[in-house]
């Protein structure tokens, strides 16, 4: 006999969770992209958990800075609705966007969400279905490839001192490499030059201007700089996306590998189409939309990674699952909410070995929220019925 699964209920708790100040330390801003990489642990996050007809709960978690509105749209739609005889990225699907003409196809759900949280809502989706058939979400997703799922230190644009030593904790971690963030003048490849004796044999940097270095011609010297040292250091996002020719001559010089953040389909199809990047950050979006992008850079012959914004625990876990679903997601990817926030606001951890994030077997994402940790962090609590 068939049984519906749906929600009944939701509690919701707004929570700001600090992150590590040295990890967070750059020279003061140079422009609101600058500011808005030490301002971002301010932004809430909203975490929920959703009450079941099956008598259990499932967790969820949107983007931060979501607005409360925009959350309880999104959960208002999920109550009641049979979880089993629908899917997060058909959930909203349309043929076209408001004011628009048709597409050649039907938009997906994460593409028309309005004033919802697809990700909010993507994220329940998979722990109350998983839980309800006792499957870890990667199954939904298409079956896992790999248990272990590269990762890399993160950190904003530091100075030398201070990197030096997040370099030595990241190594002392068993991590192998580090993102960093850098500014117009290439701060970042400063940094590097300058602690280059004190970096473990075998570690590696991905340097991310952001799209802030100009062009090429003036951005050269940095290349070179970076070509330069004992290690390796490719360099993700250098230029607009639009500035197709610097990307292609960046990639000619040959001294380091190009990365292209592909924050959407869009940015994915010109990154493609133009030959810009020998491998892809395909972070931004759900598991659905990465998984579709992942397929499509495999086709094309590109390796990625899954980036991330810096969440809390479940969307780290659900980017967990996904990465571990994609068969050319084996660059270390963006997983390091553990050591950059103050907490992630779920339990059990992540958990990690020999530079790797351990894929969950439990079903759905494999967590819960840590209650007590969240209410330390609460800035607003509430509920949907």
């Amino acid at each position: 006999m068939y049984t519906p699964l749906a929600f009944t209920g939701f509690r919701v708790w707004s929570v700001v969770v600090p992150a590590r100040r040295d990890i967070l330390s750059a020279p003061a801003p140079a422009g609101v992209v600058y500011e808005q990489n030490l301002s971002w642990p301010d932004l809430p996050i909203h975490l929920v958990e959703g009450a079941t007809t099956a008598g259990f709960t499932a967790v969820g978690e949107c983007g931060r800075g979501t607005s409360r509105s925009a959350v309880e749209a999104t959960l208002r739609d999920l109550l009641g609705r049979d979880l089993l005889v629908s899917a997060p990225p058909t959930l909203w699907m349309r043929a076209s966007a408001p004011g628009s003409l048709p597409p050649s196809y039907p938009l997906w759900s994460w593409q028309v969400a309005g004033e919802r949280s697809y990700i909010l809502a993507e994220s329940l989706w998979l722990d109350a279905v998983g839980k309800a058939s006792g499957l870890p979400a990667h199954q939904l997703l298409g079956g896992a490839v790999r248990a272990r799922v590269p990762v890399d230190f993160w950190a904003n644009r530091p100075p030398p001192d201070v990197l030096a030593r997040l370099v030595a904790e990241a190594a002392d971690k068993g991590l192998r490499g580090m993102k960093l963030k850098s500014d117009a003048a290439g701060d970042t490849a400063q940094a590097l030059v300058a602690i280059a004796r004190d970096v473990p044999a075998g570690f590696h940097f991905t340097v991310d201007p952001m799209c802030a270095w100009r062009t090429l011609r003036e951005s050269r010297r940095l290349f070179e700089q970076l070509a330069a040292l004992p290690f390796e250091a490719q360099v993700e996002d250098p230029f607009a996306y639009l500035m197709v020719e610097d990307w292609r001559q960046a990639r000619a010089l040959g001294h380091t590998t190009i990365v292209c953040h592909a924050r959407d389909e869009q940015v994915l199809r010109l990154a493609l189409r133009e030959q810009m990047a020998d491998a892809l950050n395909l972070g931004g979006g759900g598991a659905y939309a990465f998984l579709q992008m992942a397929t499509v850079a495999e086709f094309a012959g590109k390796d990625c990674w899954q980036g991330s914004a810096l969440e809390l625990g479940v969307l780290q876990h659900l980017h967990l699952h996904a990465s571990a679903c994609a068969r050319n997601c084996l660059l270390p990817s963006d997983l390091q909410s553990e050591w950059v926030r103050e907490h992630t606001l779920v339990t059990p951890r992540m958990q990690y070995e020999a530079g790797c994030a351990v894929l969950p077997d439990a079903p759905g994402l494999g967590v819960a929220l840590d209650l007590d940790a969240a209410r330390r962090y609460c800035v607003d609590a509430f509920e949907v019925q």
